[in-house]
């Protein structure tokens, strides 16, 4: 566990408990370790405990020791908003799962004491972590009472933006025209109700659907609507998101130069807001520019960061994302059928979770793979494949490219 996740839910149960309460659980802390360090002999261990383990042992005591205290001291209604602000914490540091337990917890055990407006952001925060960890059907769920919640609030700025969020799902589900709809849609509510914020992530959400098609220059239209609203508030989270998105769109399109230069805007934002997921989406893009620089050592380290932290999470659909891009560098280095097991797995999780856009993708890089191995009966059938997909959800542009490829064969 992260130590500044760990230091910033000590200082925030310290809002809640008072002045005394930090120090306290520091003098704790330090004398809990003593004795384990004391206690703790290497001829002992049943196995090896290596010191990075030894850290994370120690962190994970100090995480459930704090909250256990915090409970302590403060009542129901100051503890349901502790645990949804933990949980908040938690999100931005790719603690997914014990957000989604804090969440859970006041859903389950303090049901009747959550006030509305704060059980709305509960459900819609569920549905964000359950949605990153691919579990669509629980994330829609979870969407679904969030927007009754706002209907009886009656109110407008939180049923826009879930309209904002029916969109994200349904593009998930392959259902981008629909998708785009919701997002216009999403964009008059966002003006009428004068929220720029959400305005910005809708365009942003737009750009998305459009990258999905193919459609490159109108996805940067909106990436870039995106980024003037958003700079006038310095939002700094969805700020790293749209320079990410630019990053990736820049690639498809080859500018380099361009790609690199909002990659590195991404970094620097992402060390900002401490956002542990958005850094690691950074590193497949940054292995990808890597690889097209030759440079396979770096583009390994990136896509292998990425990897360790999407595994940790829970989020399959990115890692299917790390294994392409770890099969473009077997191909590079002509390991090819390295790269196809890569390739392989990256198409079986695809299939899994019924991502048509990734397995599309991945199955025209799998054909690009069969043509440099001179298997030309094989690749037609990626080919054919990755077409019969792209026509699932209208990527036009995507299907004449794999006419042309497949015409050349």
């Amino acid at each position: 566990m992260n130590k500044q996740l760990i230091q910033e839910i000590l200082l925030l149960a310290g809002d809640y408990c008072g002045g005394d309460f930090i120090a306290r659980l520091s003098a704790l802390r330090s004398e809990r370790e003593r004795i384990l360090h004391n206690m703790w002999r290497e001829e002992y261990f049943p196995e090896p405990l290596p010191h990075h383990q030894q850290d994370s042992f120690l962190r994970d005591i100090d995480f459930d020791t704090t909250i256990h205290h915090a409970r302590r001291c403060i009542d129901d209604q100051q503890y349901i908003a502790f645990l949804y602000r933990v949980a908040e914490l938690a999100v931005i540091y790719g603690e997914l799962n014990r957000a989604e337990i804090f969440l859970k917890q006041i859903v389950e055990q303090y049901i009747n004491q959550v006030p509305k407006d704060l059980l709305l952001k509960v459900h819609h925060k569920l549905s964000n972590i359950l949605f990153i960890k691919n579990d669509y059907v629980m994330a829609e769920l979870e969407y679904s009472k969030s927007l009754s919640l706002a209907r009886e609030l009656d109110d407008k700025k939180a049923v826009a933006m879930l309209t904002n969020v029916h969109g994200i799902l349904r593009v998930n589900r392959n259902e981008i025209e629909q998708g785009i709809k919701l997002f216009q849609e999403t964009i008059g509510l966002a003006r009428a109700a004068q929220d720029d914020e959400l305005l910005a992530n809708t365009n942003m959400n737009l750009g998305n659907a459009f990258h999905v098609l193919g459609d490159y220059d109108q996805a940067m239209f909106h990436y870039f609507e995106a980024l003037g609203l958003l700079k006038k508030y310095n939002q700094v989270e969805y700020l790293g998101l749209v320079n990410l998105n630019l990053a990736i769109a820049y690639k498809f399109k080859k500018e380099i130069q361009q790609a690199r230069q909002h990659l590195d805007k991404t970094y620097e934002l992402a060390k900002e807001s401490n956002n542990r997921y958005q850094k690691s989406l950074a590193y497949l893009v940054d292995a990808e520019l890597h690889l097209l620089d030759n440079d396979t050592s770096s583009a390994i380290a990136y896509v292998t960061s990425a990897f360790t932290i999407f595994s940790e999470m829970g989020d399959r659909l990115s890692v299917a994302e790390a294994y392409k891009i770890l099969g473009l560098i077997n191909q590079h280095n002509r390991e090819f059928e390295i790269a196809l097991s890569y390739f392989e797995n990256s198409r079986r999780i695809n299939e899994e979770l019924g991502n048509y856009p990734n397995l599309a993708e991945t199955l025209v890089e799998t054909g690009n793979l069969y043509v440099k191995m001179n298997d030309t009966e094989n690749a037609r059938k990626q080919y054919q494949s990755a077409l019969d997909y792209f026509k699932k959800f209208g990527a036009t542009s995507k299907i004449k490219n794999v006419q042309l490829t497949l015409g050349q064969l």
